[in-house]
C-alpha cells in the first residue's frame, strides 16, 4: 500500500503573489494562535479544561484581603439535640457513689448537666416477603384451583424501596449499573445481575410516564423558559440530550439530532406571552426574536475572544465590548441588590446599549475577517440581547439550564451513555423527576417511592399540584 503525498504548494512567481501568500499565512498563524488561547473565559470550553494555573474568568472577583474561613461575627452552625424518639437509646452515666473529698454519700441530680449524642448507622440488611401460593382440590369433582398473587403485590423480585434506590443511584447520584451492583452487594448483601438492575430501571421508567408528561406540559406553558442541549451517546451513535426548564419544573428529552425539529418537540408551541432564554444556537430561531433572550454569559465569552485575539486590530474593539458586557452585569446586580433605582437602572442600560451597537459596527469594519462575522451576528441579534429590559422576570443568563444539565453531564461521563431506547427513556424521565424535585423543594426519594407504590398497589397516581396543567392527570 503506497503512501499518499500532498502536492507541494506552488511558490510565488511575482512580488504580488508573495505578498498575498504572506497575508494568508499571517491570517492562518493568527487563527491558530487564537485557538491556543481558547479557555473557559472566551469560549464554550468547560472550566475543567483550563488545567492548573489556567486563565482566570472574564470578571475576576476582587480580593477582599480577609483570611480564609469564618470571619468575626459569623453565626456558627451547631447541630441541635435530637428529640427523644424510638431512634434514641439513652445511657446514663453517674459519678462515683462516695465523695472524693470527704467520703460522704453522693446524691445524683434529677437532670444531666451535659448531653453528648453519638450518631451512627445501623447494620443495614434486607427483608424478604415470601408469598406462598397454594392449590386446592374439590373433594367432589376433583377440580384443582390455584391461588394468585394479590394486585397489591409486586410481580417482580424487587419491592418499592429497592426499585427507588436503584433508580435514584443512577438519576441523582450518577452511578453506573456496575457500581449499583457493587453497592447492593457491599451495603445490603443483595446479589442481582446487571441485566436485572437494567430491567428494574426500565420498569421504573414506565411508571414515570405520566410524571414526565405532566412535567413537559408544565414547562411548555410556563411564562419564562430556559433551554439548552448537550451531547448524548447511544451505543456508537452521537445523539443529543435536550433540556427545558421553568420556575418549578425541568424536562429532559433525548433526540437524534440538534436541529430545529428537536427543539420544537421539546418546547411545543411556545405561548406568545412566554420568553425563552438560550444561547445563540440557530436551532431556536423558529421562536420570534421578541420572545427570546440571549445568554449574556455566552456573549461575554464571545467578545472576550475578540479582546484576547493575537491580531492587534481586534483588541481595542474587543476590550471595549468586554467592558460594556461587564457594565451590563454590574448594573443588573446593583438593581437586584436595591442599590439602584429602577429609572436609573433603565437609563444606564439604554446608554450601554447604544455604545454596544456602536462598538459592534466598528468591529464589522476594523476587526479581522475572523471576527467581523461575530460582530455582524451580535448586531443582527441585538433585539434578543435586550429583551430583559421589557420584562424584569427574564434572567440575564442561561445559567439555570446549565446547572440543571450538569448532573446529566456527570452521569454521562461516568457511564458512557446508553445502549437502547429503554435506557434513553429512563435517563430523561428520572433526570426530569430529580431536577424538578430540587426546584420544588421536595425529596426525590419520597416522590419516586410514592409513584412506584401507587403503580404496584393500583392507587391514585401522585403528581404535585404545581405540575397540573390539565384534568387528564387528576
Amino acid at each position: 500500500m503506497t503512501k499518499k503525498h500532498t502536492a507541494p504548494a506552488v511558490p510565488p512567481l511575482t512580488l504580488e503573489q508573495a505578498h498575498e501568500m504572506i497575508y494568508k499565512l499571517m491570517e492562518r498563524v493568527a487563527e491558530l494562535e487564537d485557538r491556543l488561547k481558547q479557555n473557559s473565559s472566551n469560549s464554550s470550553k468547560p472550566p475543567s479544561s483550563n488545567g492548573p494555573g489556567g486563565t482566570p474568568p472574564v470578571r475576576p472577583r476582587k480580593r477582599s484581603g480577609k483570611s480564609r474561613g469564618a470571619q468575626p461575627g459569623h453565626k456558627g452552625q451547631r447541630r441541635e439535640r435530637h428529640p427523644q424518639d424510638e431512634r434514641v437509646t439513652v445511657t446514663a452515666h453517674y459519678p462515683v457513689e462516695a465523695c472524693t473529698c470527704c467520703g460522704g454519700t453522693m446524691l445524683a441530680h434529677s437532670k444531666p448537666h451535659r448531653v453528648h449524642q453519638v450518631f451512627d448507622l445501623p447494620k443495614v440488611s434486607y427483608v424478604v416477603t415470601e408469598h406462598q401460593l397454594y392449590r386446592a382440590t374439590c373433594i367432589r369433582c376433583i377440580h384443582v384451583d390455584e391461588a394468585s398473587l394479590p394486585d397489591t403485590v409486586s410481580h417482580t423480585q424487587m419491592g418499592t424501596h429497592l426499585l427507588s434506590y436503584i433508580a435514584l443511584q443512577s438519576g441523582q447520584f450518577h452511578q453506573s449499573i456496575s457500581q449499583i451492583q457493587h453497592q447492593l452487594k457491599q451495603h445490603f448483601g443483595l446479589h442481582f445481575s446487571r441485566g436485572a438492575i437494567s430491567e428494574a430501571q426500565g420498569r421504573v421508567s414506565a411508571m414515570l410516564t405520566p410524571t414526565h408528561q405532566a412535567i413537559k406540559q408544565q414547562v411548555q406553558q410556563a411564562p419564562h423558559l430556559h433551554a439548552d442541549e448537550t451531547r448524548h451517546q447511544r451505543g456508537g451513535e452521537r445523539r443529543w440530550m435536550w433540556l427545558a426548564l421553568s420556575k418549578v419544573a425541568v424536562c429532559f428529552m433525548a433526540a437524534f439530532g440538534r436541529g430545529k425539529d428537536a427543539a420544537q418537540r421539546l418546547l411545543g408551541s411556545v405561548p406568545a406571552s412566554s420568553v425563552l432564554v438560550t444561547d445563540q444556537y440557530a436551532g431556536y430561531r423558529f421562536i420570534a426574536g421578541s420572545q427570546r433572550q440571549l445568554c449574556w454569559a455566552h456573549v461575554a465569552r464571545n467578545v472576550a475572544a475578540i479582546a484576547d485575539s493575537s491580531d492587534s486590530v481586534n483588541q481595542p474593539v474587543g476590550a471595549r465590548l468586554v467592558l460594556l458586557a461587564d457594565s451590563v452585569f454590574r448594573t443588573r446586580h446593583r438593581w437586584e441588590n436595591g442599590e439602584l433605582a429602577y429609572p436609573l437602572y433603565l437609563r444606564r442600560l439604554r446608554r450601554c446599549r447604544q455604545s454596544w451597537r456602536q462598538q459592534l459596527e466598528r468591529g464589522m469594519v476594523l476587526c479581522s475577517s475572523r471576527y467581523r462575522g461575530r460582530c455582524r451576528l451580535l448586531l443582527a441579534d441585538d433585539d434578543m440581547l435586550w429583551t430583559f429590559l421589557e420584562d424584569d422576570q427574564v434572567a440575564l443568563t442561561n445559567n439555570e439550564a446549565e446547572r440543571s444539565l450538569r448532573g446529566y453531564v456527570l452521569w454521562r461521563k461516568g457511564s458512557y451513555g446508553v445502549w437502547s431506547h429503554r435506557g434513553e427513556l429512563f435517563r430523561q424521565r428520572i433526570m426530569s423527576l430529580v431536577e424538578t424535585a430540587k426546584r420544588l423543594g421536595r425529596c426525590p426519594q419520597e416522590w419516586l417511592r410514592s409513584v412506584i407504590r401507587a403503580c404496584i398497589e393500583k392507587t391514585d397516581y401522585p403528581i404535585p399540584d404545581e405540575l397540573f396543567t390539565s384534568s387528564h392527570f387528576r
